[in-house]
């Protein structure tokens, strides 16, 4: 099949459009096939029609019929991709960055904190919430901080990020050092604070 007349079709002609139906369409479902038929099999027709539709919009800016294909096939790749990527997206929460903690206890996973009625239990909290302030002031800043606002003010990952300046994932990485950093001081063998 020889390739369609690109002045007709950029003039709208239906008649052509149709002939260029049947010769650009192995090249969309092709490029649309090789990513989606793995996970997404039922998307591929999808989207190689909404490729044919943006190829429509864009043979304007061609200057040879020959430019037809290939523009298309990477029309149907880069949706199809996209596609892909949704899926996943969505799949994984779309984007939303959630502490596993919090996560865990929005399901009732982790006990809530018991306040002693006893005054010596009153007193043991207050000792240990002595030496727990006194241990964070002493971290590299900002983990003292980034660990007090994520487990004693509950923020999230994203509020830390903001807070601080950071990325949010740089958020998991000082909260891990300084966990480690409190684990070496208060494990066997670590100072006392």
């Amino acid at each position: 099949m020889n390739p369609p007349n690109l002045q007709a079709l950029q003039g709208g002609d239906a008649a052509e459009w149709d002939l260029a139906f049947r010769w650009l369409w192995p090249a969309a479902f092709g490029a649309a096939q090789v990513v989606l038929q793995p996970c997404l099999p039922a998307e591929v027709e999808d989207v190689a029609i909404e490729s044919l539709e943006e190829l429509v919009e864009g043979v304007r800016s061609l200057s040879s019929a020959e430019e037809l294909r290939p523009l298309l096939a990477g029309i149907a790749h880069n949706r199809a991709v996209s596609r892909l990527r949704q899926f996943y997206a969505a799949k994984r929460g779309a984007g939303k960055t959630e502490s596993y903690e919090a996560k865990q206890e929005a399901c009732g996973d982790l006990p809530e904190a018991i306040a002693p009625d006893d005054p010596v239990g009153a007193l043991e909290h207050k000792e240990l919430a002595e030496r727990l302030g006194q241990l964070l002031a002493e971290l590299k800043p900002p983990q003292g901080q980034m660990l007090a606002d994520f487990f004693l003010r509950r923020l999230t990952y994203e509020d830390i990020a903001k807070k601080h300046a950071v990325a949010p994932g740089t958020v998991g990485v000082y909260l891990k050092r300084g966990l480690a950093a409190m684990r070496r001081v208060w494990g066997p063998g670590g100072k006392d604070v």
